[in-house]
């Protein structure tokens, strides 16, 4: 069992595809995380620039840019609803009239409100449950960061951010490495073989998830260890302690689950259809859900860790992100769907066995 998956092992890794796939995953996910490396606290004011409004989307605290408070956001809303109502047609006099009134009660009564009102509107809670942030001052800016640093360590906002980009750029390399690393059995003279030899349906089908498994980890181990030297080495400009390991603790539970899961579907393919490639297509399925939205309790759509999701999204501004309540279930449950795939696997190999 050992030599066959340091021989599939041997193979996928000389394969170019691999080399290549890491250094452009690492190419992605340190364009998309390199600016969470210059967060900071502020000295004064006039280090806060003020961003055009098509930029203001992107901003996150290292620009100088904090979360609106609910009565921000809900004044904010209001105002760019009038706008809108104006724009399409209504009165001026009359969206000021509805929008005054809205004014006067909490935000969930006046969103039921204004979807009363604006029943032409397709959505309007939408403008009250947005990210957008505002300009801070220095102040306000370093209270924040004072107040999320207490909470957890840099290195659990950075290790979710990192493990966002991370896992999302590694499912669709899953559907390039996994290919290559069962088709290799699955050629006809190769696969006639395996199964006229006295090999263990077991042993093989083990050696086999356990080989590709490894694969795929020692490329997100090869990544993670790059940005936690990156960070070791760029820590020294914080003005805030950084725990560099922590970054491990969200490629192993973000990332790792998603890896079983996926290997065990490909090898159930290869298995059943003597080819990895109709497992293309559920595993695409799965990554749009897992990236997909859901309409949440405010009635806006919002990303939702949901069982199932092969990767994990943390869309949220650098320090409003968290672990979700059911995570570590979550994860746990997709790693033990896998592991029963692959026992379905064994008993498929060994109904095909000559």
């Amino acid at each position: 069992m050992c030599f066959i998956i340091r021989n599939k092992l041997c193979n996928i890794v000389k394969n170019h595809i691999y080399a290549i796939g890491i250094v452009v995953m690492l190419a992605f996910v340190y364009v998309e995380c390199s600016r969470y490396l210059e967060v900071r606290y502020f000295t004064d004011d006039s280090q806060i620039i003020t961003l055009d409004e098509s930029e203001v989307g992107e901003a996150d605290v290292m620009d100088g840019y904090i979360p609106m408070s609910e009565k921000e956001r809900f004044d904010s809303g209001l105002s760019e609803l009038k706008n809108d109502l104006t724009y399409i047609g209504l009165p001026e006099t009359e969206a000021e009239e509805i929008c005054s009134e809205a004014g006067r009660m909490d935000m969930r009564e006046a969103i039921e409100y204004l979807g009363q009102k604006c029943s032409f509107l397709a959505n309007v809670s939408s403008y009250f449950y947005k990210d957008d942030a505002k300009k801070g001052t220095a102040e306000a800016v370093n209270s924040y960061i004072k107040s999320a640093l207490a909470r957890e360590d840099y290195m659990d906002y950075f290790g979710r951010k990192f493990a966002d980009y991370l896992g999302t750029v590694f499912a669709f390399f899953c559907l390039i490495l996994f290919p290559f690393y069962f088709g290799s059995d699955c050629k006809k003279d190769i696969y006639e073989l395996l199964h006229t030899k006295p090999l263990s349906g077991k042993r093989y089908i083990v050696s086999q998830a356990l080989g590709s498994i490894v694969a795929g980890l020692l490329a997100v181990a090869v990544i993670t260890l790059v940005f936690q030297v990156i960070v070791f080495f760029r820590k020294g400009s914080f003005d805030f302690a950084a725990d560099t390991l922590r970054i491990w603790k969200y490629s192993l539970w973000c990332i790792t689950p998603g890896i079983v899961f996926v290997s065990a579907i490909f090898l159930l393919a290869s298995v059943t259809f003597k080819s990895p490639f109709p497992a293309i297509p559920p595993v695409f399925l799965l990554i749009l859900y897992s990236n997909s939205g859901v309409k949440n309790v405010e009635g806006s759509f919002a990303y939702l860790h949901r069982p199932g999701s092969i990767l994990i999204r943390y869309p949220e501004l650098f320090f409003e992100t968290k672990i979700s309540d059911r995570f570590y279930a979550y994860q746990a449950g997709l790693v033990v769907v896998g592991l029963l795939i692959i026992m379905l696997a064994t008993v498929v190999w060994e109904k095909k066995r000559v």
